[in-house]
Formats: C-alpha cells, sequence, structure tokens
C-alpha cells in the first residue's frame, strides 16, 4: 500500500492499543518500520490522541445527549456495511469530515418554489435511501440558530406554532445549486417533519398567497410552504404518512 493508504488507515487508530488486533490496522503496523516518514508522522498522531483523550474525559456528559444521538439516528435507515468496521468509519469520518449533499448543477437563473420544492422532495428521497445524518445534533431550536447563523446559512427566523411545540433534533446545510439551505429537523410524538430554509433571493414569481396552512403533496410527500422578508421555508413530512398539520397549526382547532 502506498503512504496516503498507511496513513488513512493509521489515522483510525486509537492510541491505547484497542485496534492491534485488527487485521487491516495490524498490516498498516507491518509496514511502518519500512516508512520512517510515515513512522515519525504517526508517533505525533497517536501523542496528539492521547492529548485530546485526556481532555474529552474529563469534559460531563449532558444528560439529553444519549436521547438526541438515537434520535437523529433515527434518520439514517440504511447503514452501509463498511459502516460496520470501526476504524474505516472512523477514518471515513475523517476523510469527509465538513462534506455536505450537494446538487452540483449550478443555478443559471433564480427558480421558483415549485423548482425548490421539488428539488427537495427527490434530494430528500435519495438521502433517506442512502442513510444520512445531522452536521449539529442539538434539542434547542435557539441552538439550531446560532449553529446555522454560524455556517454562514440561513437561519428558521419565522416558525408556526405547531412547529414551535414540536422538539427540535439537529440540523445540516444543504448545497442547492451552490446556495446553502438550512435543514431543521423536528419530532413530534412518533412523527418528523423537515424544515428547509432558502434566502428569499434565490428563488423568482413566489405566490402572493404563500400560506402555510395550504399543504400540498410533492411526489407524495406533504409540504407547506411560507416566507418572510428574508426567507423563503419549506416544511415537508418525513414520510407520505405524515400529519404535516399538526407541525403547523397551533392546537386541533386550528385544523378545521
Amino acid at each position: 500500500m502506498d503512504d496516503s493508504e498507511l496513513q488513512l488507515r493509521l489515522s483510525a487508530c486509537r492510541p491505547n492499543g484497542q485496534d492491534n488486533d485488527d487485521p487491516l490496522m495490524r498490516e498498516a503496523m507491518e509496514c511502518l518500520p519500512h516508512r520512517p516518514a510515515v513512522m515519525e508522522w504517526f508517533a505525533k498522531e497517536q501523542t496528539f490522541d492521547r492529548t485530546m483523550c485526556q481532555c474529552v474525559s474529563g469534559i460531563a456528559v449532558p444528560e439529553c445527549l444519549r436521547a438526541e444521538i438515537l434520535a437523529a439516528a433515527k434518520l439514517s435507515n440504511k447503514v452501509p456495511r463498511w459502516q460496520s468496521l470501526p476504524w474505516l468509519a472512523a477514518a471515513a469520518v475523517i476523510a469527509l469530515m465538513g462534506l455536505v449533499y450537494v446538487i452540483q448543477v449550478p443555478l443559471e437563473k433564480d427558480a421558483t418554489l415549485a423548482q425548490f420544492e421539488t428539488e427537495i422532495v427527490d434530494m430528500f428521497d435519495s438521502m433517506k435511501s442512502e442513510g444520512y445524518g445531522l452536521e449539529h445534533v442539538t434539542g434547542e431550536l435557539t441552538n439550531v440558530s446560532a449553529w446555522l447563523g454560524n455556517q454562514g446559512a440561513p437561519k428558521p427566523y419565522v416558525i408556526q406554532p405547531g412547529t414551535k411545540t414540536a422538539r427540535p433534533f439537529g440540523c445540516r446545510i444543504i448545497n442547492w445549486h451552490g446556495q446553502k439551505v438550512a435543514m431543521v429537523c423536528f419530532g413530534r410524538g412518533d412523527q418528523e417533519a423537515h424544515l428547509f430554509v432558502v434566502l428569499r433571493e434565490s428563488l423568482k414569481e413566489l405566490p402572493d398567497d404563500l400560506s402555510p396552512g395550504k399543504v400540498e403533496h410533492v411526489d407524495g410527500y406533504p409540504i407547506a410552504a411560507w416566507s418572510c422578508r428574508k426567507c423563503v421555508y419549506v416544511m415537508m413530512g418525513n414520510s407520505p404518512d405524515t400529519k404535516l398539520e399538526e407541525f403547523l397549526a397551533a392546537n386541533s382547532s386550528d385544523l378545521k
């Protein structure tokens, strides 16, 4: 194996010998004596990892962390087999850190709301099939907004009454035709819905009657949209069976 592959494997090697019995890691270790430059790099890497472990071990684990991780994990209904290999999964995290889901085709001109909704639904359907996670896991909407703002992404300035009583469990950023779109995930009972936020200037010909009370269906998914001076919001159910009205209305009487 060449130096780059050797470093990729060894970058996932934990510093306390937990991976010594892994045959792939053992093979990488056996190559080290013949690669002095990689050996020097690996020694520094292990020192850094031990220091990080010591620092992290002193941090108290939030009581809600387990529940939030499990909630985020519900989004990934298919886990590729390679992710079951601990060292390779760790290496993939390092290699893919910061990667976001991208629709590569440049946006030559402003898109309509209908185009945005259709492409978001298609993209979400693909993400569900392939398996995906969240970039920021939290149960607080203020933390969601703060994180999105730090990443230069649109924030959920205006959410509906039903969404305010739902529980957020995290967010991520999607690159849509070169534009950052925020995806904020909410749970309500056994149902989930996802709010996509895009800058208003990215869309053209917005309808005058853009009302969150009007639920439509795009490729089977329930969809609702509204806007404010700065952003356009599209909320969709996690499945065709999601009762999206419950994420929009303040109470049952508002659904009539």
